[in-house]
């Protein structure tokens, strides 16, 4: 196999583990289609990083990920502490997001093709969508 296969059947096989983690309490994982509409993945973002650097953990990744993510993806929380999050899909350090940043994108960044809404479930504080654009920046630069 050729590594574009590899890594295309990689992002299946992460993308279908993930799905299978989602419960429908309603809380981080939610449903095939919750009430809300929201549907499990959505399409890439096709976000990029800006010529000129993009966003940092510093300047805005830490924040947005503690404000929107960490209250259901974080190691430290196990069992019904996570409402519905997939065990082992953390958000706790950089490389966490980096090694799940399509899912991220998939769930919850903007950019010229699609603007995800999954993430964080609908009772949760919403991401406003210049803070999904960054965040698809921010993905799009490598999380730096």
């Amino acid at each position: 196999m050729t590594f574009r296969t590899l890594s295309r059947l990689g992002s299946l096989v992460l993308a279908g583990f993930l799905c299978l983690g989602h419960g429908d309490d309603g809380g981080c994982g939610g449903g095939d289609d919750d009430d809300n509409g929201h549907h499990h993945g959505g399409a890439a973002t096709g976000a990029t990083c800006p010529p000129s650097g993009g966003p940092t953990a510093q300047s805005f990744g830490t924040a947005f990920m503690q404000t929107h993510c960490l209250s259901c993806h974080s190691k430290s929380l196990v069992g019904d502490a996570r409402q519905g999050a997939t065990e082992g899909v953390d958000f706790d350090t950089l490389d966490d997001v980096r090694r799940q940043s399509a899912l991220i994108d998939t769930h919850s960044a903007a950019g010229p093709h699609a603007t995800n809404t999954e993430m964080p479930p609908a009772e949760r504080p919403q991401p406003t969508q210049q803070e999904r654009e960054k965040l698809g920046q921010w993905l799009a630069c490598g999380a730096p």
